[in-house]
Formats: structure tokens, sequence, C-alpha cells
């Protein structure tokens, strides 16, 4: 407005002139900044496109630096930093007082380097350009580790924990007994230890690992195994309860043998209560290796040459001392023909793997068997509490309910002559027999229970008749000049002797 008051109004061109102005200033911005901006963007190109191929800086692998190298480069680097120095590692172990070493040799120790590489090459790379670029401007600054994958051999680590369980395993061992005629001794049991294989699993895997800089050390708790039996066991183990043997003078070399290796080894067990004692379990296998020799045994009806023969007597006279003890058989069999040591009823057999003589120790104490071989009498001792038969002792007899005789049969051999008979062997008779338990008090019986019913096989007595003819004979005449006449007759031969039957 002027002095008058008058509105001046100014002319549009000088409005549109700074408008223009202004426009152009910011385009002239925009392009100045645009330039930087594709100036830096030219930059951080150059700068990402310098490490491609190579792996990005501050990547590290168990301290050692990687970065800017090529994968190769890379590998042979770790290779020769941590191959060779891996196997001279070794882990301490400590168990009480004892101390261990797991040498990494051992379990076959490598690197998954080739894989460990491509994850360290493949940092940062699957970004854009901008975080690529970040990346590489960060890794002069700050590291970024890859793990270095760390291989064993699992199968190897077992054999080094089965190996050391076993050398730090102390089997316990159970108090023992020693009798000297009338005394008992008794010597204290001894604790095992073991350490557990899961948990020595466990610990070592948790503490094995690829760093070559560590110095591991992994300590083991050791369990305490108890012994079956100990010094208060035995301490109930009080005198004789039950006796018994047989005689085995008449036996051959081998059979002698095999029933004083088969009593030895019965000879010291130890029988807890509500224990199953098993023949077959405490003698063993009877093989040639272990010992046992050849000598007559039974295979069905006969008598049969075999490794271990002879051992039913050891059972038999062990199945009567038990018995004069008063406990009663799981499992006993008898022979299938009649034995020279034991009465029709009173024979326990076995065989290793198919028949076993056993007995259950009913009593609350344990029983010890003491086995005995002297002067050709094998003798068997059970040894218990006394008192707990009150008084009263026990015995076997047996009956026989039935003799079933040998028979004879013939069978033709066209071997012998005719009318010549021979027998062979003289037959075995069988029986039928029961056997009892029979209790006595003050000498008296005052009880008698059925124990078996056994059946024995008669073997028949075969006799071989002679079917074959003799040859016929022949006259030979001498034919003489007719200047000498004389007899032509020539004498007939004298007849041979008839062969006898053997008796």
């Amino acid at each position: 407005m002027n002095s008058n008051g008058k509105r001046i109004r100014t002319s549009k061109p000088v409005k549109y002139k700074m408008q223009r102005n202004t426009m152009l200033g910011m385009i002239g911005l925009a392009v100045v900044l645009a330039g930087a901006l594709y100036a830096y963007s030219l930059s951080i190109k150059e700068t990402v496109n310098k490490w491609e191929g190579k792996i990005y800086p501050g990547v590290t692998v168990q301290d050692v630096d990687i970065g800017g190298m090529t994968k190769e480069q890379a590998k042979d680097k770790l290779a020769e930093t941590f191959n060779g120095a891996i196997g001279d590692k070794k882990l301490h172990i400590s168990v009480e007082d004892k101390q261990f070493e797991l040498i990494y040799s051992n379990i076959m120790p490598s690197y998954d380097i080739d894989g460990t590489v491509n994850e360290a090459y493949q940092f940062g790379k699957d970004d854009g350009y901008f975080k690529k670029y970040i990346d590489i401007k960060r890794g002069e600054f700050k590291k970024h580790q890859v793990k270095l994958n760390f291989l064993y051999d699992e199968e190897k680590l077992k054999v080094y924990e089965e190996k050391l369980q076993k050398d730090i395993t102390q089997s316990a061992k159970d108090a023992t007994l020693s009798i000297d005629g009338n005394n008992i001794t008794v010597n204290s049991e001894v604790d095992g230890k073991t350490i557990d294989l899961d948990a020595l699993d466990q610990k070592l895997k948790e503490a094995i690992n690829g760093e070559i800089s560590d110095n591991d050390a992994v300590a083991l708790d050791v369990e305490t195994t108890k012994p079956k039996v100990t010094k208060e066991d035995l301490a109930k183990v009080k005198g004789l309860i039950g006796t018994f043997s047989t005689n085995y003078s008449s036996s051959a070399p081998g059979r002698c043998n095999n029933i004083e290796l088969a009593t030895a080894a019965v000879n010291g067990t130890v029988v807890m209560p509500g224990e199953t004692f098993s023949f077959n379990d405490v003698v063993g296998p009877r093989t040639v290796e272990r010992g046992y020799k050849e000598a007559g045994t039974y295979v069905g009806n006969k008598v049969e040459p075999g490794i271990g023969g002879g051992i039913c007597q050891v059972s038999t006279t062990l199945y009567r001392a038990v018995m004069k003890s008063n406990l009663r058989s799981v499992e006993r069999t008898n022979h299938s023909m009649s034995v020279g040591y034991a009465k029709p009823g009173l024979d326990a057999t076995v065989s290793y793997g198919y028949l076993d003589y056993k007995f259950k120790n009913t009593y609350d104490f344990p029983i010890y068997i003491q086995g005995i071989t002297q002067d050709k009498n094998v003798t068997y001792n059970v040894y218990g509490d006394p008192s707990e038969l009150n008084g009263k002792t026990y015995d076997m007899v047996s009956e026989i309910l039935e003799t079933i005789p040998p028979q004879s049969k013939v069978v033709d051999d066209s071997t012998l002559p005719v009318g010549q008979e021979i027998s062979e062997g003289g037959g075995t008779t069988g029986y039928r027999a029961r056997s009892y338990q029979v209790t006595y008090e003050n000498g008296v019986e005052v009880n008698k229970e059925v124990i078996s019913n056994d059946t024995y096989a008669s073997v028949d007595v075969t006799v071989r008749k002679g079917t074959a003819q003799p040859e016929p004979t022949t006259d030979n005449t001498t034919t003489q000049t007719p200047e000498m006449p004389q007899d032509t007759t020539a004498p007939s031969p004298p007849a041979a002797d008839e062969a006898k039957p053997k008796q």
C-alpha cells in the first residue's frame, strides 16, 4: 500500500522468477546428491567385487585368521595348523588316585576342513551389496568365528573306554571259608570297584574336542561293587550237616582223572539261601582242553567211550550228601541202566547241555560244599548250621519193585561155521525201583518220604550162531605101474576139531 492507503499490486513475473530459482536449486541439489550416491555405490561395488573369490576379513577358525584367503589357501592353512597337532593332544583322566591319558591319535581324529572353509567362504556372500560392504568393513575390526568341525572314530573310543574300565575294575571277592578238622575259619570279603561305561562314554564325549590349545581333564567317579558272600553270611556255617562217599578204586586211569577233576571243581562251592545249585554250571563243559579224558559212558543202553566218563559218580555222591542234609532236588535223573557204585533209585546222572543235577538251598543259612578225593574214594561234606536239623538225621533207601532179567537173542552169523555159537557179554538186569528219604530221631525212623520212581533198562544177551557150511573134501588116488601092484586106495584125511563156543 502507498502513503495514500491504496494497494500496490506487484507484477507476476517477479514471483515466478523466485519459484523457478528455488526449483532449479532443488534440481541441482538432487543432481549433486545423485551423483554422490552413484559415486558411492560405485565405490561399494568396487570394494565388494575385490572380495569375490575370497573369504571376508575378520573370519577366523580357532583364532586362525583366514580372511582374505581363497578357499584353497584357507584349506592349506588350516591343514597345516591343525592336522598334525590334533593327534598329539591328550585328554587327562583321573580316577581316584590313578591317572590315565586318552591320546587323540588313538581315536583317529580329523577335521572337516572342506566343510569349514566352505562355511567361512559363504559368510556374507548371500547378502546384498550394501550388507556385504558393511560385513567387509566391519570385519576389519570385529572377528567372526567359524567352528572347525571335528570328527573321530567312535568305535575306537569305545575300545579305549572298555580297556579303561577293565584297568580300573577290581572284582569283588567273596568271603571264604576253610576247614581244618573241626575248626572252621572265615576270611573277610573284599569290595570291588568299577566305573559305569555309559557315564564314562558321556563324560569323554563331552570333553573331546578339536581345540588344540585346550588342556582338558576329566575326573571319573568309581562305583563300589559288593561281593555275593560276606563274612557275616559264612559265620552262620557252624558244622557238618551231611556227608557221603563212594569208591572208584576199580576205575581205569581216565575215569579216575575225570572224577578227581570234577570233584575239585565243586569243592569250595557256597550256595546261598534260596539259591539253586547247578552241577553243570559249576563243573562246566567236559572237554579235552579242560583236562578231561576218555572213559566209559552210557549212551542209550550201551556203554561207549566218551570224554568225561565217570563224572556221574561225582554227581551221584554229591546227590546223596545233599539228601543227607535234607535238601531236595530241583532236577535229578536216574541212569538208563543200573550202575555199580549206587543201588537202583539212588543215583543222579548228568550230561553237559542235556541232563543236570540241581538242588535248592531252602535253609536260611549258606551251605558250604567240600569235595575230597583220597585213596580212590570221593567224599562230599555239606556244612551249615547243624542246630537247624533239631537232632534229626536223614538217609536214603530204595526198594526194587520189579526185576527185569536180560533175554538171550540169537542172530545168525555167516562168518562162523554151522554149530558154533559165541555169546557177546553177559547182559544187564533191569529194574523198577522206588527211593525214599528216611528221617531218624534218636536213631528211630519217624518219617519215610517217597522221592522217586525210576526204571533201569535190561540189556539182552546176544548169541551169534554160525551158519557157514564146511567146504567139501576130495580123494586123491595115485596110479601105480603094473610091475608093482599095490593098494591103490588113499586113506581119508582126519576130521577137524570143532571149535567150541566161547563162554
